[in-house]
């Protein structure tokens, strides 16, 4: 996403930042790693990223964007548990 900057002359966009808070980029990051880890693949990802994202918006989740990480973070908790990686319990 960009945004004009408000400065004379030709309008310029301004990249926003792709994470608003660290614990965004560190969740991104974590499934990176585990991915190029092997211990899923790309498209086992983005089925259960997919299935977050449409469960969230059955609850009624007006998908603002606002919220996008918050579901990598589900995603990605249910990844761990599916794979064995961690036990439910060990999740806060």
């Amino acid at each position: 996403m960009t945004a004009l900057s408000h400065t004379p002359g030709p309008h310029q966009p301004v990249e926003e930042p792709p994470f608003k808070e660290p614990w965004e980029a560190q969740a991104f990051a974590m499934t990176v790693r585990l991915h190029e880890a092997g211990h899923f693949t790309w498209p086992e990802w983005a089925e259960i990223l997919a299935d977050e994202i449409a469960a969230a918006q059955e609850r009624g989740d007006p998908d603002l964007g606002s919220t996008y990480y918050h579901h990598w973070l589900r995603a990605l908790e249910r990844m761990v548990v599916t794979k064995g990686l961690v036990m439910p319990d060990e999740l806060p």
